[in-house]
């Protein structure tokens, strides 16, 4: 016996998953998780949605490093983020808030597609899109949102809990 029961028979076609071509993009980044790669570094896993000219609703995933191998690469990403949206990139203290105050904010970014890497044992992952650079923004200033009065701020990383 079942635990549930669903009709499979009026459902509408799922939409295609083939790669979006490369080419610019408006998007908005809808979420973000805080996760641990598997060498114990903490890294953003950030969704980006797409909103036009083509493929509005797509999902591109990208990651930031917060620590280890990639992070002055990623440091610079997230400026090149924050500046696409026409935000000032030049944030001393970087935590959640600001990272909050980054969501559905519209942006445009060029996307390539990534070939798949080798996966160890004689297979490939498969080619998916990324976001190859985020296109700044200079005709208009977009302010991040003030720290309420209540709100501590980060002052370092070592005080920062990215858990939260």
């Amino acid at each position: 016996m079942s635990d549930f029961e669903i009709n499979l028979t009026e459902v509408e076609e799922s939409g295609s998953f083939d790669l979006m071509p490369v080419g610019d993009y408006e998007f908005v980044a809808s979420g973000w998780e805080n996760k641990t790669s598997n060498k114990g570094d903490k890294y953003l896993s950030v969704t980006f949605d797409v909103t036009g000219p083509s493929h509005a609703g797509r999902k591109i995933w990208e990651t930031f490093m917060l620590e280890g191998a990639g992070l002055n690469v990623s440091v610079a990403r997230l400026r090149d983020w924050r500046r696409s949206m026409g935000m000032d990139p030049d944030v001393e203290a970087f935590g959640i808030e600001q990272l909050e105050g980054m969501l559905n904010v519209p942006l445009s970014a060029k996307v390539n597609i990534e070939v798949g890497k080798d996966k160890g044992d004689g297979t490939k992952w498969d080619d998916k899109n990324r976001i190859a650079k985020f296109i700044a923004n200079t005709s208009n200033k977009v302010s991040a949102p003030s720290p309420s009065s209540n709100t501590e701020s980060a002052s370092n990383d070592d005080d920062f809990d990215w858990d939260k």
